[in-house]
């Protein structure tokens, strides 16, 4: 090989690979999680007796499903944003 003819390859992508897909899926598996507390709660009130403790519990349940699923889907839409904006750059910058 002659150094004088190798010609310099640019990188397709300069960001590491993150798992987007498998995280979104993740982030609709909480959603799921969250229908079923609802369902369990639902089922626990419809009964003659009601168990607050597992009411309460079925509700902190829900509060922490909530708040995992928002944080989740508030850093995967920022993550592709931020690559849609570079995207976007690298192409008008050619």
């Amino acid at each position: 090989m002659q150094s004088g003819r190798i010609k310099k390859v640019k990188p397709m992508k300069r960001y590491t690979s993150l798992p987007i897909g498998p995280t979104a899926r993740i982030a609709f598996e909480i959603d799921a999680t969250r229908g079923a507390c609802s369902k369990v709660a639902q089922t626990l009130l419809s009964n003659g007796r009601v168990n607050e403790a597992e009411l309460e519990e079925c509700a902190r349940l829900d509060d922490a499903l909530a708040r995992a699923h928002r944080l989740l889907k508030a850093t995967v839409r920022s993550i592709m944003l931020s690559r849609l904006k570079r995207s976007s750059r690298a192409r008008y910058r050619r």
